[in-house]
């Protein structure tokens, strides 16, 4: 079946890469044929190589009070916003399932390809640790469920996903405290886990970064030594399927391991002490000054070409957000409206 009847198909493809992201359901609506090109790879890519393609940073944001007086509640009640950087737009993502009364506590999220995958965390009315795993399609606009974590029920695991189908799920512990260094990988498609070989050592509150085409779990602290970091990275090869240890400065960022992030460009950043900073020559080097407003940081993440923080003046207060082009490396503040300024607990981006 023809896109548009009496269009040529390459007109036909320049109309449907020029949807806004959050129409593509209804696209899907229209017949079996469009509902089939919404969901070809071939899409996405060339909304990407075109210009056409919009980033969305998806956070894990509490509640703001409904009482007006810019505070959060006084028992946090956290959910899912979407901040669209290019137009400025900010919007709430319908309820996980199951979870209506609020989103697991420091559950692990991961952007894959044009999905959100959103793995265990705290049930934030019993307090048990879950190992559900949530997947929301943003080109149906609907959750399913994955299969659950295996091993049982981990906690403050360290999580990446390669962008395109595949989570990485590292280290944590288990229902009676124990450091874990088992990993699992996710195929999003095929909904399916594997294990992959243990890393050398075990790893509680470890951070997660895929880059360079490899796995780093970065930093953590063993059973008998909890709250200890030890500043070291294991990087697990996807080609050659193997870990090895590094003795990157990566390992340095354990005030702010999650703050570590790679830009679109594939290089590295960071904060540190008042400064942004990217990795050059396994040397941390300046490329900017934080803004006053964000001394307490919360969230760093990159968008075509820019980064994106978000942080408070000092703890408790609320959230502000700015943004730089990193070519001029000056900052330019984002408006957060007083419903969105909640503090925030972990965050990824998608490029749709």
């Amino acid at each position: 079946m023809d896109r548009f009847q009496d269009l040529p198909h390459d007109i036909a493809l320049q109309c449907f890469i020029r949807v806004p992201f959050n129409q593509f359901h209804i696209i899907r609506s229209v017949c079996k044929a469009w509902k089939a090109e919404v969901h070809l790879p071939d899409l996405l890519r060339l909304r990407n190589s075109t210009g056409k393609a919009q980033s969305l940073v998806v956070l894990s944001q509490a509640k703001m009070n409904p009482a007006g007086n810019r505070k959060c509640l006084d028992v946090p009640v956290y959910r899912l916003v979407v901040f669209e950087p290019e137009t400025g737009s900010w919007s709430e993502m319908p309820c996980l399932p199951e979870f209506e009364n609020g989103l697991p506590l420091f559950c692990g999220m991961v952007a894959v390809g044009s999905d959100l995958v959103v793995m265990g965390g705290y049930d934030p009315r019993t307090r048990d640790c879950r190992s559900s795993v949530f997947i929301f399609d943003f080109l149906s606009s609907k959750w399913r469920r994955g299969a659950d974590l295996p091993g049982g029920p981990r906690s403050f695991f360290g999580c990446a996903g390669d962008g395109d189908r595949t989570v990485f799920v590292a280290g944590g512990h288990d229902l009676e405290k124990n450091a874990l260094k088992s990993v699992w990988v996710y195929d999003v498609a095929k909904d399916n886990w594997t294990q992959l070989p243990d890393m050398e050592k075990e790893r509680d509150e470890c951070e997660g970064l895929f880059h360079d085409g490899k796995f780093h779990v970065i930093n953590g602290y063993p059973t008998n030594m909890h709250g200890q970091f030890h500043q070291s990275i294991e990087v697990f090869d996807t080609l050659a399927r193997k870990w090895s240890e590094s003795n990157s400065v990566l390992s340095e960022t354990t005030n702010t391991p999650q703050l570590c992030i790679e830009g679109t460009d594939k290089k590295l950043y960071t904060c540190r002490a008042n400064d942004v900073v990217m990795l050059e020559d396994d040397t941390w080097r300046s490329i900017a000054r934080l803004p006053a407003e964000v001394a307490n940081i919360a969230y760093l993440v990159s968008f075509f070409g820019h980064l994106l923080l978000i942080g408070t003046p000092k703890y408790g207060e609320p959230s502000n957000a700015y943004k730089m082009d990193l070519n001029k490396r000056v900052w330019t503040k984002v408006y957060v409206p007083v419903e969105y300024s909640g503090h925030i607990e972990s965050g990824c981006c998608l490029i749709i």
